[in-house]
């Protein structure tokens, strides 16, 4: 393009600007005196309209006007729209659906934001079926008595390439530019400024790419700030860093990508700083993640709470599409056997025929079912299912295939071997017992019990769903505030009662041999130091029976949640030593029971632990070790380059 034409485009584009913009100012001079009066149009041509110093404009800038937000409609009318307890305590509190505002928030989309890559670049954003009615509508329609929005929080969990960044960017440039509140403040945020820019940056593209908003919306490239100055808002991409994010009074938080956000701080730091404006929204979209110790996972359990309707918070908008575990094994298994259909798959992914290809998809998984290391990745990233462990070391398959009809009852006056694995202070106590099928040989059965106290299940019930466990009386209440071991040890004693329980095996760290012997006189008890050497041969012996079957479970969902995460960690030594560890350290996510059935397990062997190693070191014992009280984690006190040493 030549200069001249550069510049007949340039004024072309002014001039229709202008058009707009007196359509609406009606030729209103400023607020302001003195001889050089100029109208409002005018300090827009010329770049120095201010709204703090010019006035307000009566109507945006943009052509569309938004309608009144108080809306008179019966109970009945807004029924149609409930789809949780929340929803029902909504329209009886007085919260109404405004179908003219839904319509206004949907229809500036296609009107003024443009795609800007791939196959649809420079065509209008179309909402889909699902964006429309799934997301835009419930966020920008409910509205409460007085007219203000319903929803002030949202957690939306989709899994990836669903275009989530896409319209989270469009709700952003929307709570800039389309929603007329005087100073916006909306914030792009991630887990560090790079994932904030994703969200960002593509809000930038959009407007570039459309004619109308590139008009209007100023985009500085050094400091990436888009200034909206008809109501001087501003829209920007900021670090993770806490630090700085107390003051402002934000109208809206793009928070992209949730699960990655590492630590509290800075969600602490935000997560009321919207709440002085009438409208704000704080908007959170992300995939599934592996922390379930993160705050992303705190506001799922809360989403979660909200959609099945055991919580009420008429303010939150929750929305999960995720498969469970059985259904994504299920379908891949299907996918082994040839068949191309994933009607699981589509379910959690509206974008799929549309945004992905199924066919692509289904390569996809065929590719993991080869290379079991992406199995975690592709459950959660297609299938929205939360990795339980960093590395988990059984296959939930194997442990699934594990599940057999008996119970304690069909056991009762069995042998038996027993682990006890005794909680330090506020954790988990695990009791497991371990029976040898006298029908068939090499195989066993466990049976796993299970105690916390009550403060440390109420503390983090938002985490995991310890009443459910209670209640389905696989963990009991081992105290109050601390595990009290009178409580204990009394069940203990009534269940050795059902069974005959040759040997039990025990820490002798935190165990007094002396009262143990006392407490359950009729059990040899036998000490198990909590080393890498006295757990590498049960291990490995525990993780054979479970791949071939053989090592039978009840069906106990707590002792199989342990399963599910439970990891190892291998020896210094290089001798393929392991033993189970936790995902990490002060994890939440115990192994109690795995940790237990691996100690009777010992008890039950016939070799001597020193004859699984081919230079016959000896083991370590406790004296070695050095304890964290908080994590129960071991650290061995002499040198690491001594085989088996433990860190």
């Amino acid at each position: 393009m030549t200069p001249l034409e550069q510049l007949e485009a340039k004024e072309k584009k002014l001039a229709g600007m202008l058009r707009e913009v007196r359509k609406y100012t009606k030729g209103k001079t400023d607020m302001g005196g003195g001889w050089n009066k100029k109208t409002i149009e005018q300090h827009i041509a010329n770049g120095t309209y201010r709204a703090d110093r010019h006035g307000p404009l009566p109507s945006p800038v943009l052509s569309l006007k938004k309608p009144p937000s108080i809306i008179t409609q019966t109970a009945r009318a807004a029924a149609k729209w409930v789809r949780n307890a929340s929803d029902e305590h909504a329209i009886r509190s007085g919260c109404r659906f405004n179908q003219r505002l839904a319509d206004y928030a949907a229809d500036f989309f296609p009107k003024y934001l443009r795609h800007s890559k791939g196959r649809w670049a420079g065509q209008p954003f179309d909402l889909t079926d699902w964006q429309r009615t799934e997301i835009i509508d419930p966020i920008f329609g409910w509205v409460n008595p007085d007219g203000t929005r319903r929803f002030r929080r949202t957690y939306i969990e989709i899994p990836k390439k669903n275009y989530k960044s896409t319209i989270a960017s469009g709700i952003g440039i929307y709570m800039l530019a389309g929603d007329n509140e005087p100073g916006s403040l909306v914030w792009s945020m991630g887990a560090d400024k790079d994932q904030a820019k994703i969200v960002h940056g593509e809000a930038i593209n959009m407007i570039e790419a459309s004619d109308e908003l590139s008009r209007v919306l100023k985009i500085n490239h050094t400091t990436g700030e888009i200034r909206f100055k008809a109501t001087n808002s501003i829209y920007k991409a900021v670090s993770a860093s806490p630090r700085g994010k107390h003051g402002p009074s934000l109208y809206c938080i793009i928070a992209d990508e949730l699960h990655e956000w590492y630590g509290r701080k800075l969600w602490e730091n935000v997560k009321y700083a919207h709440r002085a404006r009438d409208n704000s929204l704080f908007f959170v979209i992300t995939n599934a993640g592996n922390d379930l110790q993160s705050v992303c996972y705190s506001q799922r359990e809360k989403a979660k709470a909200i959609l099945d309707g055991s919580l009420v918070d008429h303010t939150f908008f929750a929305m999960i599409l995720a498969a469970t575990q059985a259904e994504a094994e299920a379908e891949m298994a299907d996918v082994e056997n040839g068949i191309t259909e994933l009607p699981v798959a589509r379910k959690c992914n509206p974008g799929l025929g549309h945004v992905i290809q199924e066919s692509a998809l289904v390569m996809d998984i065929k590719d993991a079912l080869h290379t079991p290391s992406e199995m975690p990745n592709l459950l959660r990233l297609t299938y929205g299912i939360w990795n339980t462990g960093v590395n988990p070391w059984l296959s939930s398959a194997d442990w699934t295939a594990c599940q057999a009809d008996f119970n304690e009852k069909s056991l009762e006056g069995c042998e038996c071997a027993a682990g006890l694995d005794v909680a330090q202070v506020k954790d988990m106590t695990a009791l497991t017992l371990i029976f040898p099928d006298e029908e068939q040989p090499g195989t066993f059965r466990q049976l796993a019990y299970f105690w916390m106290p009550e403060k440390t299940m109420r503390d983090n019930q938002h985490l995991v769903d310890y009443k459910a466990w209670v209640e389905a009386g696989l963990l009991r209440v081992g105290g109050g505030k601390v595990i009290e071991t009178a409580i204990v040890e009394a069940e203990i004693q009534e269940i050795f009662s059902k069974f005959t329980v040759g040997q039990m095996a025990f820490d002798p760290m935190f165990v007094d041999e002396s009262r143990i012997s006392d407490v359950y006189p009729d059990v040899e008890m036998v000490k198990f130091p909590q080393t890498i050497m006295q757990y590498a041969s049960p291990t490995a012996f525990y993780e054979t029976l479970v791949t071939n079957g053989k090592l039978l479970h009840d069906g106990n969902d707590l002792l199989a949640w342990q399963a599910g995460h439970c990891c190892i960690k291998d020896d210094l030594s290089g001798n393929n030593n392991k033993r189970p560890i936790k995902p990490k350290p002060k994890d939440i996510r115990t192994i109690d029971g795995i940790v237990a059935g691996i100690m009777a397990l010992r008890l039950l062997m016939n070799e001597d632990v020193g004859s699984a190693y081919e230079d016959g070191t000896a083991p370590m014992y406790a004296d070695d070790i050095e304890y964290d009280d908080e994590t129960d984690d071991m650290e061995y006190s002499g040198n690491e380059e001594e085989e088996g040493a433990y860190v």
